[in-house]
């Protein structure tokens, strides 16, 4: 069997698309909706922590992990965990699609700038979902999720201060995929 050139196999270039927003706002329909387009990997921050966390004794935590007093501390991990396997899936396809609320890497300083050197050499593009509160806890409600039960309210956040995209949540998933596609070829 004859192996197709490397040249052959590259990536149209190398993206990273970083998909934010709250609890319920669609970050997974939309990342797999990009993915699929992109011919990307998607990297979901809950697939690849939650098993962990749940399957530790809640008494290790004090209590559910995500209302733990540890709450920092978890976050930090997964999201350590996230940009290592981001650096591993942009050094083997060349691209990825990430979904996590990605809260503190919206509001700039070190967490953007972690965020930003584990996509590298990729160009990153973070997506914003954003929309209406109680649409968003609406869903949550609708989907019954174990996780949805231990969230703790939080305060409405302050607007992006890193470049986005931002799309509507209130958008279908394809509307969405269009203008975040349209997006990026704009950027290219």
């Amino acid at each position: 069997m004859m192996w197709p050139s490397s040249k052959a196999c590259q990536s149209r270039g190398r993206l990273v698309v970083a998909v934010a927003g709250v609890a319920g706002s669609g970050k997974s329909t939309l990342g797999r909706a990009l993915a699929t387009a992109l011919g990307a990997p998607m990297l979901d921050l809950d697939s690849l922590t939650n098993p962990l966390l749940d399957g530790l004794p809640a008494e290790v935590l004090g209590g559910h992990w995500l209302a733990s007093s540890h709450g920092a501390a978890i976050r930090n991990g997964r999201y350590a965990a996230l940009r290592a396997v981001t650096r591993d899936t942009v050094d083997t396809a060349g691209r990825a699609v990430l979904v996590a609320p990605f809260t503190a890497e919206l509001r700039g300083g070190e967490p953007w700038e972690l965020l930003r050197q584990a996509a590298r050499p990729a160009d990153l593009c973070m997506v914003h979902i954003d929309g209406d509160a109680d649409l968003f806890a609406a869903r949550r409600a609708g989907r019954s999720e174990e996780r949805d039960r231990h969230r703790t309210p939080e305060p409405p956040a302050p607007p992006p201060a890193v470049p986005v995209v931002t799309v509507g949540g209130e958008l279908t998933t394809d509307q969405q995929l269009r203008r975040v596609l349209a997006a990026l070829e704009a950027c290219r």
